[in-house]
């Protein structure tokens, strides 16, 4: 169901009328206008109580604690008609059903969702301004709307480039944020993604090109190899990197055109690999390629490293200030998804910063003396004219 935005509001208004045509039955009585507390403005103390609240009130058990839809009871979650049903992710309000805003969402908390397990929280909370303090919390949990990268930009470092996921390091650089959809060009599809969007940040030096990913995945699994698979995730790159703007199939290549795969798995670890399509996935013997994932409240963070030089034609060799096709592609393995059951992206492009020269600390100091003997020789001169 997609977002009926382009229509102008009269023809929207049009289509709610002739829609409700047909469950007359249903729209009988214009449903009560629901009342909400006197509205609370967001700040530090009002989101440290919606914290308080939301743990009062147990949101953690559905939501979990980082709010990341991965609470014990998940599992158990069903709807109405007994079909199974995730609770939403509240670092990801650009999805809540009825709107990001505050006011939504507190609508939300107040009347509950029909349909769904989510009932109403106007009578759980101690007062009733808490449902805005709760609201407040949760719109404190992540962004509105997501910005999406075009680029992915790989900083030029000096030194080492730490291997912890956790490390202050990556912190400090701005990650590219990359939506993934479901693949639904070859069977098995995947109409119903799980992860939907992945965080990057990279960075180089003069040994290394080193990626940090992180994602949202409700669920650690390692596998059953039955309904569950392991976890996994992919940076798909053309094994020679050119000039020209002539690329693999983005779906793991084909039988003509091989891919490589900068992969990890959840129990396998950090490896690289040839493709041919997305059941045709073969080791690339005697790799470098190493590398760590934490997870942790619901979110993988993954670094993987690998040497910039390559040996061999299955592999790449990255370069600095060069544009460098980049695809992504990941399986939440508890949710069943492995093979051509995945998130994916078509093509995108990374490019290595110019290496930092040092150079650049050089000339400041240099320019300043000299701009200092300048003025030294024009004191001079000045005071000998007189």
């Amino acid at each position: 169901m997609p977002s009926w935005a382009v229509l102008p509001d009269k023809e929207r208004w049009n289509l709610v009328g002739y829609l409700k045509t047909l469950a007359p039955e249903a729209f009988k009585e214009a449903p009560k206008k629901l009342e909400l507390p006197k509205e609370v403005a967001s700040s530090e103390a009002s989101i440290k109580r919606g914290k308080e609240m939301f743990e009062a009130i147990e949101c953690h058990k559905c939501h979990g604690t980082d709010g990341r839809a991965d609470g014990p009871s998940r599992p158990e979650l069903k709807d109405e008609w007994g079909h199974p049903i995730a609770p939403a992710n509240l670092t990801k309000r650009w999805t809540f059903r009825g709107g990001p805003g505050r006011t939504e969402i507190a609508t939300r908390l107040a009347a509950g969702v029909l349909g769904t397990p989510m009932p109403t929280f106007i009578d759980s909370v101690e007062k009733p301004e808490d449902i805005w303090h709760l609201s407040n919390y949760i719109a404190s949990l992540g962004p509105e709307r997501p910005s999406y990268a075009t680029l992915i930009t790989v900083t030029a470092a000096r030194g080492d480039i730490p291997d912890d996921p956790n490390a202050e390091f990556w912190k400090k650089l701005t990650p590219s944020t990359i939506p993934l959809m479901g693949q639904v060009i070859q069977d098995p599809r995947n109409f119903n993604p799980s992860v939907d969007l992945v965080a990057v940040r990279a960075a180089y030096n003069d040994r290394d090109v080193v990626f940090h990913l992180t994602w949202d995945d409700p669920s650690e699994s390692k596998g059953d190899g039955k309904q569950t698979f392991p976890d996994a995730i992919s940076l798909q790159f053309p094994p020679q990197i050119t000039a020209s703007t002539e690329r693999p199939y983005f779906l793991m290549g084909d039988a003509n055109e091989a891919v490589y795969l900068l992969r990890w798995e959840q129990g396998k670890g950090v490896g690289e690999a040839t493709a041919n399509g997305p059941t045709k996935i073969a080791p690339i013997a005697g790799g470098e390629a190493g590398g760590k994932a934490v997870y942790d409240h619901g979110q993988y963070r993954l670094v993987m490293r690998r040497p910039l030089t390559a040996s061999g034609e299955a592999r790449p060799t990255f370069r600095p200030v060069v544009f460098t096709p980049v695809a992504i592609q990941a399986w939440d393995g508890g949710a069943g998804e492995t093979g051509t059951r995945m998130s994916l992206t078509s093509w995108y492009y990374l490019r290595l910063e110019e290496p930092q020269s040092s150079r650049r600390f050089v000339i400041p100091p240099v320019v300043a003396i000299l701009t200092l003997a300048a003025m030294v020789l024009v004191v001079r001169a000045a005071n000998r004219a007189r």
